[in-house]
C-alpha cells in the first residue's frame, strides 16, 4: 500500500489548556503600554535583527514618541554607549530609519534622537571585565606626548576627554 498514514495523537496525549505565551501576554502588555506599546515591543524584541549585531551591541531603543492620534512619523529615542559610537550612529541614521520602517512596513519612525550614556557601556553591554593587576599603564613618554598634543586645546572639558582618549589608545595598543 502506498497510502500515507497520518500521525494521530490520542486525546490523552494532547495538551489541554495550554496557549502561546505571547498570545496570553499581549493584552496585558497592551494595557500597560497603551496602543503605541506594541510597536515598542516589536522594536525591542527585534532590534538586533533590524539594525544588525554591531549597532545593536552599542545601542538600545528607549521609547518612541508619536504626535497625538498618530501612528507614524514617530521619534525614536535611542540610548547609545559613548560618544564615539554615537557619532557612528549619527552617520547611519538614514540607513537605520530605512531598516526600521522596512521592518514595520510603513514610515513608523521619521526621526532618531540619540542619548549618550557612558554607564550603558558598563551595565547593559556584555563587556569583558579587566583585573586591576592586568591594566596596562601609559608610559611617561606616552603621557608626555599626549600632553604635548593637547596643549593648544583651550576648553578644559575637551582637553580632559582628548587626554583620556589618547591614554585609551595607548593602553589598547599594548
Amino acid at each position: 500500500m502506498n497510502k500515507k498514514t497520518k500521525n494521530i495523537v490520542s486525546a490523552e496525549h494532547k495538551a489541554s489548556g495550554l496557549e502561546n505565551l505571547s498570545a496570553s501576554m499581549s493584552p496585558l502588555i497592551k494595557k500597560l503600554l497603551g496602543n503605541k506599546g506594541l510597536i515598542e515591543i516589536d522594536l525591542l524584541t527585534n532590534w538586533q535583527n533590524i539594525v544588525g549585531q554591531e549597532i545593536a551591541e552599542h545601542s538600545m531603543p528607549q521609547k518612541i514618541v508619536f504626535k497625538p492620534n498618530c501612528r507614524n512619523d514617530g521619534t525614536l529615542h535611542l540610548l547609545v554607549a559613548g560618544s564615539a559610537f554615537a557619532l557612528e550612529i549619527q552617520h547611519n541614521i538614514p540607513l537605520i530609519l530605512e531598516k526600521i520602517n522596512t521592518f514595520f512596513g510603513y514610515k513608523a519612525i521619521a526621526k532618531i534622537t540619540i542619548m549618550q550614556n557612558d554607564e550603558f557601556i558598563n551595565t547593559s553591554l556584555s563587556t569583558v571585565s579587566e583585573d586591576k593587576t592586568d591594566k596596562k599603564l601609559v608610559t611617561k613618554q606616552e603621557q608626555t606626548y599626549i600632553n604635548e598634543v593637547t596643549e593648544g586645546v583651550k576648553s578644559p572639558e575637551l582637553k580632559a576627554r582628548l587626554k583620556s582618549l589618547g591614554e585609551s589608545v595607548f593602553k589598547n595598543n599594548k
